[in-house]
């Protein structure tokens, strides 16, 4: 996995990674975002290639260090519409705040 914004690399995405996964549950498309400190879970409206928020909620275990930038960097990720592609195993998510590139586990 990797991903860049405009700082350049983000590099803490090659050892620490977010793991992502999704369902449907209550009637919405919801992520699963395992960060390096926390969960989120963030459900989505799908709009074509588009993924617009609708809620989300957070696990509230205390990041430390440099992990609370990680947690707030991916939470600024979904605040605002995100733009999704696959290619083969490859999930591309973009924005004005950053692309990350998911591969299959």
């Amino acid at each position: 996995m990797r991903g860049r914004d405009a700082s350049g690399d983000i590099a803490w995405l090659g050892t620490d990674p977010l793991k992502v996964s999704s369902g449907h549950t209550n009637g919405a498309w919801t992520l699963l975002i395992h960060t390096p400190c926390n969960h989120l879970e963030v459900a989505v409206s799908v709009q074509a290639d588009m993924l617009r928020q609708l809620w989300r909620t957070v696990t509230d275990r205390g990041c430390i260090g440099a992990t609370a930038s990680y947690q707030a960097w991916t939470e600024e990720l979904f605040e605002q519409p995100v733009r999704w592609a696959l290619d083969g195993d490859t999930l591309t998510l973009a924005n004005s705040h950053a692309t990350i590139e998911l591969k299959e586990n």
